[in-house]
Order: C-alpha cells, then sequence, then structure tokens
C-alpha cells in the first residue's frame, strides 16, 4: 500500500521490489543462525567458560595438541587477534571429530571474510556431518568469494541431483548464489552451474529460478526472457504471473495484459489476477475500461478501494465519494484492520480528514497500525496540531520499524518545516545523522529544511555529501541546482547540475522545471518558455505554474501569464508561493 498521500495511487500489480542487499543478508543471517552462537566473546569469563568440551581419545598427544590448539584460540580471540584465532580453531577442527569446532571456524571466517579457511572449515564440517546441507551452502558460499566458480557450480550440481525435490534444491541455489559479492560474480556462477547442471537447468521451475536471480541482478530483459520460456514450457498460471509481473516492470504493457489474462483463463474468478489486470490497464491509460471492469465486479474493500482510487484519479471525484462511501459501508469485511485502512487512506486521497483519522484510529493492529499513525500525524500537521502529531510519530519511531521509522522523521521534520518552525527540524534531522551519517534520505530532508531557513550554506553542504556518496543521484543534483540559481547568483555552476540531472532523467517536469527556471535566470526566458511549458504538462504543480506565469510575463506575453496563473489559484489557492508570484507581477486581483 502506498506510504505518501503525494503517490495518489496505489500500484495493485505486485512487481518485486526486494533489494538483492536483503537477500543476501537473509542468507548469511539464516547461515550464521544455523551454525550456532557466536565465536568470540570478549568477557573475562570467556576465556574459560567458552572452552568447548573435549573428549579424550586414546592417543594422549593428540588430546594435548588438541587442547592447546582450543585454549589459544580462546585466548586470542578474547584479545582480539582474530585472525591468529581462526588459525588455531582450523587446527584443532582438523583434529578433532567435533563438528562444532569446524562450524566455529565457519563462523569466524566468515566475520573476518577469510575465505579460504571458511571453504576448509566448511569442508571438515561436512566430512564429519555428512548430511548437513548448511556446510556444503557454507562451502560453496567460500568458493564463491574466492572466484572458484567452477568448483563451487559441481558442489551445487551434486546437491541438485541428490534433492529429492530438484526444484526446490535449484530455488536454494538460486538464493545462495544471489549472495555474491558483485553481480559479475553471480553470473559466472549461475553459467557455470547450468553448464554442470544441463539436464535440469531448462525445466520450468529452474527458469523461473534462473529469471528471478537476473531480476535481482537489475536485468529485466534476460529475467523476462526466462520467464516467457517457463511459460512456454508449462503452461502454468504462476509462470504466467511472474512473466506479467516482469513485463510490466519492463514497460512492456501490452504483454503483461496478455499474460494476465492468459493466466485468469484457468482462473477467472481470481479477484487478485483480476486487480493487476486493471492495473495494468490504467497504467496503458485505458482507465474508462478499468473502471468499467472494476464496477462489475462483486464490491468486496479492495475492489471498492481500488475503483474510488481510479475514478479520484481520473478527476471524476463525485463519483469517488459515492464509492467511498460504499466502501465505507462494507460490513463484516474478512480484515477489518486492513478494511479501515483502506477507508481511511481513500477519504484523505478526497479531502474527508476528519473522517479519515476517525477510520485510522480503528487501525490498532496488524501490518499497517503504524502506517495509520503516521497518516494520522500527517493530518494531524496539516491541521495545526503539531504536537499531538509529533507524538504520533514518536510512536511509530519507537516500533522500530527500521523503513517506517526514517519516515516518520522525515514526515515530522516536513510538518516542522511547514509550520515555519524549520530550525527545529533541522535539530531534529542532525540529531538522527550523528547515527545515521550517510542517509541520504536524512540529508536530503535536511537539506531541503536548511533552504527553509536560508541556511543555504548547509543545504549545499548536504546536497555535496548526497552527491559523493551517489554521484548520479539526479534529485540532489535538480534540487542543488536549483537551489543555486534561486537562491544565489551562481547560475552558470547551477545550469551544469541541472544539466546533469535532467541528462539523467530528461522527462521528469521538477527537472524540467529547473532548467527552465535556470534559463530565465540566466536572462533567457525564450529558452525558458518550453522546459517549463513540458514541466506544467508533465505534473500541475503550483510552483511550476508560477514559473510558467512569469516568464510569459517577461516575454511580454501578459494575458496568457494572467491565464496561467488565474488557472492554477482556482487550483491551489492557499499556496504561498504562486500568490507571491502574482503580487510580486502584480496580478493579485485578477
Amino acid at each position: 500500500m502506498c506510504d505518501k498521500l503525494l503517490e495518489k495511487l496505489p500500484i495493485f500489480v505486485w512487481l518485486p521490489r526486494q533489494r538483492k542487499s536483503i537477500v543476501v543478508v537473509a542468507v548469511i543471517l539464516t547461515l550464521i543462525g544455523c551454525a550456532g552462537a557466536p565465536v568470540v566473546d570478549q568477557s573475562a569469563d570467556a576465556q574459560v567458560d567458552d572452552v568447548p568440551i573435549i573428549q579424550p581419545s586414546d592417543d594422549p598427544a593428540l588430546d594435548s595438541e588438541l587442547l592447546f590448539h582450543v585454549l589459544a584460540a580462546e585466548r586470542l580471540g578474547a584479545v582480539g587477534d582474530y585472525e591468529d584465532a581462526l588459525g588455531h580453531y582450523l587446527e584443532a577442527a582438523i583434529l578433532s571429530d567435533d563438528p562444532e569446532l569446524a562450524q566455529q571456524v565457519v563462523r569466524l571466517a566468515m566475520r573476518l571474510e577469510e575465505w579460504p579457511a571458511m571453504v576448509e572449515g566448511a569442508a571438515r564440517w561436512r566430512e564429519l556431518e555428512p548430511t548437513d546441507s548448511m556446510a556444503g551452502q557454507f562451502q560453496v558460499l567460500g568458493l564463491m568469494n574466492m572466484g572458484q566458480f567452477e568448483a563451487a557450480a559441481r558442489l551445487m550440481a551434486e546437491w541438485i541431483d541428490d534433492s529429492n525435490d530438484p526444484s526446490e534444491a535449484w530455488r536454494e541455489a538460486v538464493v545462495l548464489i544471489a549472495a555474491a559479492g558483485r553481480d559479475e560474480d553471480a553470473l559466472a556462477m549461475m553459467a557455470a552451474l547450468v553448464d554442470q547442471a544441463a539436464e535440469s537447468a531448462r525445466t520450468p521451475q529452474v527458469l523461473e529460478s534462473r529469471s528471478f536471480l537476473m531480476w535481482q541482478l537489475g536485468r529485466i530483459d534476460e529475467a523476462l526472457e526466462l520467464a516467457l520460456d517457463a511459460v512456454e514450457r508449462s503452461g502454468e498460471r504462476d509462470h504466467h504471473v511472474w512473466a506479467a509481473q516482469l513485463a510490466a516492470a519492463a514497460g512492456d504493457m501490452d504483454l503483461a495484459l496478455d499474460l494476465y489474462r492468459r493466466a485468469r483463463e484457468d482462473a477467472p474468478e481470481d479477484r487478485g489476477l483480476a486487480l493487476a489486470e486493471v492495473e495494468v490497464l490504467r497504467q496503458m491509460e485505458r482507465s474508462d475500461e478499468a473502471i468499467n471492469r472494476l464496477s462489475n465486479m462483486p464490491p468486496d474493500s479492495e475492489v471498492l478501494y481500488t475503483l474510488g482510487s481510479y475514478l479520484y484519479q481520473a478527476g471524476r471525484i463525485e463519483e469517488a465519494e459515492d464509492v467511498w462511501g460504499q466502501l465505507a459501508a462494507v460490513e463484516d469485511a474478512d480484515d477489518a484492520e486492513h478494511h479501515a485502512f483502506l477507508v481511511a487512506f481513500l477519504a484523505e486521497l478526497l479531502e474527508l480528514d476528519d473522517q479519515a483519522l476517525e477510520w485510522y484510529e480503528l487501525v490498532q493492529s496488524g501490518p499497517n497500525v503504524n502506517r495509520a499513525l503516521m497518516r494520522r500525524a500527517v493530518i494531524e500537521g496539516q491541521q495545526g496540531n503539531l504536537l499531538e502529531a509529533r507524538n504520533l510519530l514518536r510512536s511509530v519511531r519507537l516500533a522500530n520499524e527500521r523503513d517506517l521509522s526514517l519516515q516518520a522523521l522525515v514526515v515530522e521534520a516536513d510538518l516542522l518545516r511547514e509550520a515555519g518552525q524549520a530550525n527545529e527540524a533541522v535539530r531534529l534531522l542532525t540529531g538522527a545523522l550523528r547515527e545515521q551519517p550517510n542517509s541520504v534520505t536524512l540529508l536530503y530532508s535536511r537539506a531541503i529544511c536548511a533552504v527553509a531557513m536560508d541556511d543555504i550554506e548547509l543545504a549545499e553542504q548536504d546536497f555535496r555529501r548526497i552527491l559523493q556518496i551517489e554521484d548520479n543521484n539526479a534529485m540532489a543534483l535538480n534540487a542543488l541546482g536549483y537551489t543555486l540559481t534561486d537562491r544565489t547568483d551562481r547560475h552558470q555552476e547551477a545550469y551544469r547540475l541541472i544539466r546533469r540531472a535532467l541528462e539523467l532523467e530528461p522527462d521528469s517536469p521538477p527537472i524540467l522545471d529547473s532548467m527552465g527556471w535556470v534559463y530565465f535566470r540566466l536572462g533567457q526566458p525564450e529558452r525558458a518558455l518550453p522546459y517549463l511549458e513540458q514541466a506544467l504538462e508533465g505534473e500541475d504543480n503550483p510552483e511550476i505554474a508560477a514559473h510558467l506565469g512569469e516568464v510569459l510575463w517577461h516575454l511580454g506575453r501578459e494575458t496568457e501569464a494572467r491565464d496561467v496563473l488565474a488557472d492554477a489559484i482556482r487550483r491551489f489557492p492557499n499556496d504561498n508561493y504562486l500568490l507571491d508570484t502574482r503580487e510580486r507581477l502584480g496580478v493579485l486581483n485578477d
């Protein structure tokens, strides 16, 4: 579900959004978790209490050597000399028949990124516990990180051949491959595995798994090609759906629509597929067709919410309000909390703020509870209840959902800035940046607040820090360029920044607006005009309208300027930037 009101319309086509890094972390945490407790405890008691119990053997000399290595490893670990500790653990693992020592090697080697030791430790673990698949996965991970893809692929191919469910084994292999440190390593690893397991590599299930990896690596076209191959080989609904999702992600809406419709042939009553299909229609700008389809579907919560959202986007506000009334009147919803959130969110879209607050307050549990708190905070803040809004946002942050906590900070800063307390917003964000100094989101938010309090030096510092982290961040390039041309006389420098941003995102209305404005500030209003006209066509924004009106005015096209500004003020009657522009041009009473 959308988290930001400005996004206006939720996307009901489920598009895969997980980052590869999430998969990597999940894989590593899973492996480490299965391997047991952490290796090193630097407390004083750890030097004795954490020493593994060594069972005596028939060879006293072997027992003595083994004990020496274990004790040496523990002592070295206690003083932070983990590399030497790893060497002793490895010697102990080779001497002992206890798999726990081999696991200790693997855990410590993972933390130190000592891949050869990890491979050796995992190999010993496999010798001692040949049925433990986790040992083999660690060995493969180590080999991949060493660049030994053929050896890693041979191990993987053995798992797949020995598995009772080769398709599931392939899925596990793909997840592990995704943990490779570099995309090129993952691709090389997959190529090696396909060569090793050629017989099973083109079954529909395996093709879909390979497609998933390609998607994670950002190679959408290749992912789609594999997914379509899986569709042709199986004809199964799930394969059609995955291919449709990829086609939508690739922007091929005609293909996505066809695939969803083919998937629905076996499940004509599947509401999720029907909603995905109408969303594709909407994205194809066939909104009337999508609305008609929704109007003929059984009117449950999801269908009514989607219909109301589409009507709202189409500008059919009265019809959208009627649908909201139907949505609010639904009884015995399958998920009352989710239903309440949908009713509230649609009410907020329709600017029925009091009703939205009432429904958001009904969301007391479930996955949307903190999102509901955040939406309540936004409405309370817009109504002038800043203290109540900040208390709600603190509740969101205390829930410790990382992404939402970050959003809550930014929302609070925005509310403070809009309430004329930009300095307090900067103070809040500065505190958060001490803990997350490289957060692009926090840096950008603080820069915007710094501009609001006329601290251009701080704003420039933050925008440039973002560009150190992400040199092709078009949003930061544009924001810095616009700030420099709007608030300083550094117009040539601003032009270069905005030009870079426009090269990265040539159709972005905010960047087009900035390019028009920098040309205007450079004394070239005739060059500014087409950029501003294109920007306003792409986004109905009062600041863009104000810029266009001002440029038209300076070109002597006063009637057109008055029309643009009058039209904008009808839609945004309380926008300060727009009002200031009209006053400065002397058209306030038009």
